[in-house]
């Protein structure tokens, strides 16, 4: 898509950590520009192989991606891209780390090295609840998602567009009126008051998230680890807003690239398969 400054979407076929540092040279030079003015990236989401020791393939059995990078050989792997990612982020910028239960917490350490655990906003519980058959251990059925900020000050966070509508159960809590007249309820039942107020527009968010995994939607896509749309609009529209670039520098099935098209953000793609780039291309 081009925009009037002549900004063109990006899908580029590579070695992510050769492309980011071209990237980088582009951000040094002006080129790397939300629609607003401001320099590098306001929103970088991945989703890098788990280091499962798999190799996972297509619906037609092609060589998706090799996923064989083990141990401190894939954190390795990792970190140099974090410090790339972190250097390619706008001031006010904010990354988004997909990570399964295995290594999550292994990269929960990098990511607190590299950006500072101060810059930690959350760990986002994708709860995705479907069939299962352990029968030695409760069934796996979550992943980890890591928000960390660029900087302590200021980062991107459009709370209004997280709001929930409260349930029956919750708007019944609210029975206390203060002396302007307004509803609350006290959250500590232990006496001390400890006041929530009711507000029009609904609740904020938890950090668990209830997104089921929409399977018609992702056998279309015939890309063996694609995440579903629902789960990526949600990071897209809290994380930056309309004309902003959002980076996926392991963008597999290019939902990430095709959520941000559709909410009008600008946006770049980085994959080193072929399966990947042919199946964004199709999309």
């Amino acid at each position: 898509g081009k925009n009037g400054d002549g900004w063109h979407n990006k899908l580029i076929f590579g070695d992510n950590l050769q492309v980011m540092k071209s990237l980088l040279a582009m951000k040094k030079s002006g080129q790397l520009c939300n629609q607003d003015g401001s320099d590098g990236i306001r929103l970088v989401y991945i989703d890098p192989p788990f280091a499962t020791k798999n190799e996972f393939r297509g619906s037609q059995d092609q060589k998706a991606y090799q996923d064989k990078i083990a141990g401190a050989e894939f954190l390795e792997f990792l970190r140099k891209r974090l410090v790339l990612l972190k250097d390619l982020l706008s001031n006010d910028g904010s990354i988004y780390v997909h990570l399964d239960p295995k290594k999550g917490h292994y990269v929960k350490v990098l990511m607190d090295e590299i950006f500072g655990d101060n810059c930690f906003r959350n760990e986002i519980i994708w709860f995705y609840p479907r069939g299962g058959d352990a029968d030695k251990q409760f069934n796996r059925k979550h992943d980890s998602i890591y928000w960390y900020s660029k900087s302590t000050e200021k980062w991107t966070f459009n709370w209004e567009d997280t709001l929930i509508p409260y349930t029956a159960e919750q708007l019944a809590r609210f029975k206390e009126k203060d002396r302007r007249g307004k509803f609350y309820w006290n959250v500590n039942p232990r006496g001390e008051k400890v006041k929530t107020y009711l507000r029009k527009s609904g609740i904020g968010e938890y950090d668990v998230w209830n997104i089921g995994i929409n399977a018609p939607e992702i056998k279309d896509m015939g890309y063996p680890t694609a995440k579903p749309q629902k789960l990526i609009e949600r990071i897209i529209k809290a994380s930056s807003k309309e004309g902003d670039i959002v980076l996926d520098a392991f963008a597999g099935s290019g939902t990430a690239c095709a959520v941000a098209e559709k909410l009008n953000r600008r946006w770049i793609g980085i994959d080193s398969g072929k399966l990947a780039i042919y199946t964004m291309q199709k999309r």
